[in-house]
């Protein structure tokens, strides 16, 4: 089932089979890497939604969403994730926000909006 939402951006998601389509192309992700994926989707739709810049999302709330405890992982954990989701994705997709955490990178997502 792919969440027609996420197309605003050209971003498609299959929880089922845990694939991310972007721009039309498909990309297999391991769960935790979807979990945090969506994750930083529904921060920038919400934002979208509001008419707010893109909230960054922390390591900790990175971590309770794709492992459930932060204090079971280390914060790095989720940097190598976003590292591995910067090679399947693109790496200007998902921005660092010093001190803040991850985000969708707004430019990249105009990019994509028109481009659809």
């Amino acid at each position: 089932m792919l969440y027609p939402f996420n197309y605003v951006y050209g971003i498609g998601m299959d929880p089922v089979e845990c694939c991310v389509y972007v721009m039309g192309h498909q990309h297999q992700l391991t769960q935790q890497e979807y979990l945090l994926f969506d994750q930083l989707l529904k921060s920038a739709m919400n934002a979208h939604d509001e008419g707010a810049p893109v909230r960054a999302v922390s390591r900790d709330e990175l971590l309770r969403t794709a492992w459930g405890s932060a204090a079971a992982y280390a914060t790095r954990t989720v940097d190598v994730h976003v590292q591995r989701l910067r090679a399947k994705l693109g790496s200007d997709l998902i921005t660092t926000v010093y001190r803040k955490g991850y985000c969708l990178n707004p430019a990249a997502l105009s990019r994509m909006a028109t481009a659809v």
